[in-house]
Formats: C-alpha cells, structure tokens, sequence
C-alpha cells in the first residue's frame, strides 16, 4: 500500500476526502513516525547487504538506516560476537587471520582477528525506514502492518482538530496495534532459522547490545 492510498482511507473514515485542512505532507509524516516506531520497538523492516572485507583491515562499513544486527557472515561463515575480553574495538596487538567474531562500536563492525584477505561479508540486520517523501514513495515496513498505521494517523487527525478524546481513543489503539505486533515478532524470532546472536541495542542511548 502506498502512503496516497493509506492517506485515501484516513480521509474516507475521518470523512474529510478532499479536505485541505489536513496536507498530505503531515499525514505523511504521521505514517513515517508510525514505520519508525514499528522499526524500533518490534524490528519489523528486515534487509541484508554484502559488502567486501579489506585485506589487513578490520572494520567494515555499518549498513546505512542500521538499527540492530541479527547476524554476520565472512565467506559464508557466521561470526560469533566477541566477548568481552576479545572485544576488538580493545585489542592493542593486530592479529590477522580469518575473522570468527565481531563486535560493534560507534557504527563501525571490528572483526577479529583482522582479515588477512579480502572476502565478501554479509549482514542481516533491521534498518529505519526510509522517509516518505512522495504519496507514490513504497512504504518500509511489511504490508500486513499497513492498515494498523490507520489509527496513528487517524490520531494525529483528530489532535489537529482539538478532539482529545478521539485522538486517545486512536492513539490506544495504535498501542495496541503496536504491542501485538511486537508479541507476534519475539514469536517469529523464536521460529529463526538462525542461532540466536547478540543484537545491537536498538536504543542507541544504551550503547550496549541486547540479547
């Protein structure tokens, strides 16, 4: 669904087709605060990118809008994070081979020991979405949350027009559209095919991982 057709059945439950009191651009930027609140508490906008590893250097480009690392792989091998004492980002002694382990600092991935080649390095992770700068602009996150968007939009709708009640009573139920997906994604997580790793904390106040 495309933010112009999301936009198209706000309007038609608010019944304000064609209203200009409220612009496409704000109801937009509803939508998007909606996509990055999804992103954040429920990882729901999954990506992957391959990038090449440099001989005799040890980091490796962080992927762009990265909220949280799932999994990393060298040459098809899955790293392990390192622990703390064989954390990277710490070592004082460069030490080459092929890398086993990984860890994260300032948005950088250190891997360890150091690449003494170049190989191909995959990273499954969860991104932000990207900004809705166009009615036609594809939406980030999964389609089946499209329509749960409706009541953050509808929200921000009756808080312009000073319709307190109204505006909670929407807001309460994007929360709930929220929290039930986010059981329903710790129930998908479960079900991975991939060893449970440490993942990047997505609150990047914490700087620490989540696991």
């Amino acid at each position: 669904m495309t933010p112009a057709e999301l936009e198209t059945q706000a309007r038609a439950r608010y019944n304000a087709d064609g209203d200009p009191h409220f612009t496409s651009l704000e109801l937009r930027s509803a939508m998007y605060q909606a996509e990055l609140e999804l992103a954040l508490e429920a990882s729901v906008i999954e990506a992957t990118t391959t990038v090449s590893s440099t001989t005799n250097t040890q980091t490796v480009t962080f992927p762009t809008n990265c909220i949280g690392i799932r999994r990393i792989e060298y040459d098809g091998q899955k790293l392990n994070p390192a622990s703390v004492d064989d954390d990277p980002k710490n070592s004082t002694t460069e030490v080459y081979g092929t890398p086993a382990e990984y860890s994260i600092w300032n948005d950088t991935i250190y891997l360890y020991p150091t690449p003494q080649d170049s190989q191909s390095v995959k990273i499954f992770y969860y991104k932000a979405p990207d900004q809705l700068t166009a009615s036609s602009t594809v939406m980030s996150v999964p389609a089946r949350y499209h329509t749960d968007i409706l009541d953050m939009v509808l929200s921000v709708m009756y808080a312009k027009d000073q319709n307190t009640n109204m505006s909670s009573y929407h807001r309460n139920l994007w929360e709930s559209n929220l929290n039930k997906i986010k059981r329903s994604r710790r129930k998908e997580k479960r079900g991975d095919q991939f060893q449970v790793v440490a993942e990047y904390g997505t609150d990047r106040s914490t700087g620490g991982y989540r696991y």
